[in-house]
């Protein structure tokens, strides 16, 4: 005789259900390690130099224009340029400051057609020039006794400005000095304009300069100041 089979209950599938669940668990949890082990090592991952941002040069400051039959004067770290009738003294030594205290340059003496039938004097100029172990460009340091002044600022420079006046004996001298600021040398720009007391003169012999053109003529000059690397 056949025996009937078993009858199925479900409580006995229980060992079996549990055992597949333990399973099933073990198999997550790996998964979800791994998976947080391969985010985790993305994170850390360093950049590649390549994908770093590339170092831009800063553009060297172009010359400014020089007007048209102007020459381009070169000196020693900079360039500038002179009108006709300007004479350049290399060898300009400025010693107004003492002894031992001597600034150096280069002058641009005014043309002497500049100064004739006028009180203006012909030794009058327009300088650059240098002063080296200052801590800071300023234009105080190139006057015996200075009156600072506003800066000056002409496109992408900035002078620091200072002025000094001296009169005796029918003479005027009147300076201004733009040091060019971050300059190292430092570096500026001297303006000496002396002129004498036209009261000296017989009336109608000259006329009283026109301090104003020389003035609008030097910072011309100044304006085409080129520091050269």
């Amino acid at each position: 005789m056949i025996k009937p089979s078993k009858t199925f209950n479900h409580q006995d599938r229980s060992p079996i259900a549990l055992g597949l669940a333990v399973i099933a668990l073990s198999l997550s949890g790996c998964g979800q390690g791994a998976g947080s082990a391969a985010s985790s090592g993305s994170a850390a991952a360093p950049v590649p130099a390549s994908a770093a941002p590339p170092v831009i040069a800063t553009p060297p400051t172009p010359q400014p224009p020089i007007p048209a039959g102007w020459t381009l004067y070169k000196g020693t770290g900079f360039t500038i340029g002179v009108p006709p009738g300007f004479t350049p003294d290399a060898t300009h030594d400025y010693q107004d400051l003492g002894p031992g205290k001597d600034i150096h340059g280069v002058a641009f003496t005014i043309p002497a057609a500049l100064a004739k039938g006028t009180n203006l004097s012909s030794d009058s100029y327009i300088a650059v020039e240098t002063l080296p172990g200052v801590p800071l460009c300023v234009a105080t340091p190139f006057l015996s006794e200075p009156e600072s002044q506003p800066p000056v600022i002409v496109g992408r420079r900035t002078y620091l400005t200072a002025t000094a006046t001296d009169a005796g004996a029918g003479n005027l001298h009147e300076e201004t000095v733009y040091a060019l600021q971050r300059s190292s040398p430092c570096l500026a720009v001297r303006y000496f304009i002396h002129s004498t007391n036209i009261g000296n003169y017989d009336p109608g012999t000259i006329k009283a300069f026109n301090e104003k053109a020389v003035l609008t003529q030097f910072d011309a000059i100044r304006n085409t100041l080129h520091v050269v690397k």
